[in-house]
């Protein structure tokens, strides 16, 4: 039996699976916020080119992409510290399971490139 702590660890992962990346997409296309599903689709492209060269927890740089442009959609501070907190609960959980140091520092730079990279040129596809 899987003791709880290491249910909890695995599911908050699920933060920043490709699913649940997924699904914020296509809301996002539902509602026709046509920016942020531009500022995602450009970070997930950039993170797929990168993560080619730098070897990282792909989760961690998804929950960060997804944690800074749903913070910027939202604009809200309650839903920024919220989300802040599932973003740490994440990076605890990976340190809890054992991922490799350097693994969680390449994600969390996977993901704060990708996200400046994203936040970056998606004015360009809008105009």
């Amino acid at each position: 039996m899987v003791g709880w702590k290491k249910e909890i660890a695995r599911d908050s992962l699920a933060l920043g699976s490709i699913l649940f990346y997924a699904i914020v997409i296509i809301r996002a296309i539902v509602g026709e916020y046509l920016p942020f599903v531009y500022q995602l689709v450009i970070a997930i492209i950039v993170l797929f080119l990168l993560s080619r060269v730098i070897k990282g927890d792909q989760y961690l740089a998804r929950g960060i992409i997804l944690f800074v442009f749903t913070s910027l959609f939202y604009n809200d501070k309650m839903f920024t510290i919220f989300a802040f907190t599932l973003l740490v609960i994440l990076i605890v959980s990976l340190n809890y399971l054992k991922v490799k140091r350097n693994v969680i520092l390449n994600g969390l730079l996977l993901g704060i490139i990708s996200t400046v990279i994203g936040y970056y040129l998606s004015p360009l596809l809008i105009e």
